[in-house]
């Protein structure tokens, strides 16, 4: 893999016979907890990512595997922040959904708070039977502020979010599967494989579609049945009028691999 950008507690690589990127959350002395300061590098990365066309698929993962995919917000800095920016708190971690790239959280060990916000706001989360997943703000005195409270009704239902937010109990990473706050669960020795594969697969799709077709699916659960019948037509219709699709059917006759160009 070849570096890409750094800071002191982040670091994104993009491999060099694929156009995926992985971002590492650095700070594993502290079980990769997020500081404010990460929050806004999150923004800036994220930003460098939207714009670099290498880039067809980013993997995000803690590096300290087996420990954690991150404990969650740096808990201590609460305490001091602005009342203006702890009602925005949502904006950072939301930056893999608003990322028109598929994003896959890779979680091994701990995945906590703040850490679980980051991770439900991408595409796809991977896990190994030795994740553990909380909104443990509740024992704080507080609750998941950076959107945790809203995706977890989404991605599981009222009742399950209620479990999870109002109690802060951790639950383990076979619930969360059958919760559906997992997306696949994979042993330990398998996992490495199956997220390559994935990313692989991601890669090889037409960006324009993954886009059009990520975009859909996020607003789908603001929207009204009819609107959302409205916004997926018309998706539908820019995209085949593009290149692309016109590549993937050629393709499909053919019986070939298709060659996507994002046009």
């Amino acid at each position: 893999m070849a570096f890409e950008y750094k800071s002191e507690n982040l670091r994104f690589e993009i491999d060099k016979d694929a156009p995926i990127g992985r971002l590492f959350i650095n700070r594993p002395e502290k079980l990769n907890a997020i500081t404010m300061r990460m929050r806004a590098e999150i923004v800036r990365f994220f930003d460098m990512i939207e714009e670099d066309d290498r880039v067809r698929v980013v993997i995000i993962r803690g590096v300290s595997e087996g420990k954690g995919f991150s404990a969650g917000g740096d808990i201590p800095q609460f305490v001091d922040v602005p009342p203006r920016q702890l009602a925005n708190l949502a904006y950072s971690m939301s930056a893999p959904e608003r990322l028109s790239k598929p994003t896959i959280a890779v979680i091994d060990g701990h995945c906590y708070g703040g850490g679980l916000e980051f991770a439900c706001s991408c595409d796809f989360r991977i896990a190994t039977p030795a994740a553990r997943f909380a909104f443990p703000e509740i024992t704080l005195g507080a609750l998941p502020g950076s959107g945790g409270t809203q995706r977890a009704v989404r991605l599981m239902g009222v009742g399950r979010a209620r479990a999870m937010v109002q109690t802060g109990r951790p639950i383990t990473a076979e619930r969360a599967e059958m919760w559906g706050l997992v997306t696949w669960l994979y042993p330990a020795d398998q996992v490495e494989k199956e997220v390559n594969d994935l990313a692989l697969h991601l890669s090889k799709l037409s960006p324009l579609a993954s886009s059009f077709a990520k975009q859909v699916v996020s607003h789908a659960p603001d929207t009204s049945l009819a609107g959302g019948f409205q916004m997926e037509g018309k998706a539908m219709t820019v995209l085949c009028q593009m290149e692309d699709f016109r590549e993937g059917v050629n393709a499909w006759k053919e019986k070939r691999p298709a060659n996507f160009k994002g046009r």
